[in-house]
C-alpha cells in the first residue's frame, strides 16, 4: 500500500466539552433566531467566521454549554465550559453610537409614528435601518471592525467556536426583546421612547394648519369663495379620482394604548386587569367597525 504522507493535522486530538448545565438555544436544530432582525445580526457573524467552527458554536448552543450572558451598553460578557475544568471568559462588543449619531437617528425615526408602535409591540420596523443610515451609522454589524471579540481559550481564531455559541444565544434574545440589540448601541428602551415621544411632540407643536382668507372671507386653497362652490360642495374632485379606502385590522394590536405606557392607577389596584380589560375594548370596536365596514348596503 502507498504511504500516506504526514500531516500536522494528524496529531490532533479534537477535544470535546465538559457536560453543563448552561442556557440552551430554544433552537435545537435549523436556524438560530425566527425573526429578521435576529436574522440578520447571525449573518454578520456568519460572514466573520469558517463553517466548522460556526458548527460547534452552533452545539456549544444547544448543548447548555453557555453558563452566563451578561447584556451591558457595547458589551456583553459570557462564560462558556469547554474542554478544560475552568469555564472560558467571552467578550463581545460592540460600539455604542454617540450623543449626535443618536440624536439623528431618533429625529429620522420620529418622523414615522409606526416605529414607536411596532417597537412597544416588540417588533423592529423593517425599515428601521434607513433611519440609522441617515445618522451615517449601521445599525447591525456588517465587518469585523465592527465588533470585538475576546475568548481567553487556547484556539488562535477569533471568533472561536465559544464566542459562537454566545453570539447566536444573543440572536434568540434580540428575537423577543429587539430593544437589547439599541442597548448594545449604547441607549436604554426607556430613553429610545422618551426621545421619540418628545421629537413628535416638538414636531407637531410646529406644525401650523394653513389658513386661507381674503378680506376675512372664507375661501378655497386655489382663492376662489366658498359661496361659490356650494353646489359642488359634497362633489369629489379630479385629486380624489384615484382614492381608495382599505378597511382592516390594525396590524399593531392596541398600539395607541402601548403607545401611551403604563396606566395612572392608584397603587394597590391591578395595572394588568385594567390594561387586559381595555386591550378587549379595543378589540371589539374593532370587530364592530370591520362587521360594519362589510355588512350589505354599507357605501
Amino acid at each position: 500500500m502507498p504511504r500516506r504522507s504526514y500531516d500536522y493535522w494528524d496529531d490532533f486530538k479534537p477535544s470535546h466539552p465538559r457536560p453543563a448545565d448552561g442556557i440552551k438555544a430554544k433552537s435545537q436544530r435549523g436556524s438560530f433566531g425566527s425573526t429578521w432582525w435576529a436574522t440578520r445580526w447571525i449573518q454578520a457573524l456568519e460572514r466573520l467566521m469558517d463553517a466548522g467552527r460556526l458548527s460547534r458554536g452552533r452545539s456549544y448552543a444547544r448543548g447548555g454549554q453557555v453558563l452566563n450572558l451578561d447584556i451591558g451598553a457595547g458589551r456583553v460578557a459570557a462564560r462558556v465550559q469547554g474542554s478544560r475544568a475552568t469555564p472560558y471568559k467571552i467578550a463581545v462588543e460592540l460600539a455604542p453610537l454617540t450623543d449626535d449619531q443618536w440624536a439623528r437617528a431618533i429625529d429620522a425615526m420620529a418622523e414615522q409614528a409606526i416605529f414607536a408602535a411596532k417597537l412597544l409591540n416588540g417588533e423592529m420596523p423593517p425599515d428601521i435601518e434607513e433611519a440609522f443610515k441617515q445618522a451615517n451609522v449601521a445599525l447591525f454589524p456588517v465587518s469585523g471592525s465592527d465588533l470585538r471579540t475576546s475568548c481567553s481559550c487556547p484556539d488562535y481564531a477569533n471568533p472561536c467556536k465559544h464566542i459562537a455559541a454566545v453570539y447566536l444565544l444573543l440572536g434568540e434574545r434580540f428575537d423577543a426583546d429587539p430593544f437589547l440589540l439599541f442597548h448594545l448601541r449604547g441607549r436604554s428602551k426607556e430613553q429610545i421612547m422618551a426621545a421619540m415621544r418628545a421629537r413628535r411632540a416638538a414636531n407637531a407643536v410646529a406644525e401650523e394648519p394653513a389658513v386661507y382668507a381674503i378680506d376675512d372671507s372664507p375661501v378655497a386653497p386655489d382663492g376662489t369663495p366658498l359661496a361659490e362652490q356650494l353646489a359642488r360642495f359634497w362633489t369629489a374632485g379630479p385629486e380624489l379620482a384615484d382614492f381608495r379606502v382599505t378597511v382592516a385590522a390594525p396590524t399593531v394590536a392596541t398600539a395607541l394604548l402601548k403607545r401611551l405606557g403604563p396606566l395612572p392607577i392608584a397603587a394597590g389596584q391591578d395595572r394588568s386587569d385594567a390594561m387586559t380589560r381595555l386591550a378587549g375594548t379595543y378589540d371589539a370596536v374593532t370587530q364592530a367597525a370591520l362587521a360594519l365596514a362589510f355588512s350589505p348596503g354599507t357605501v
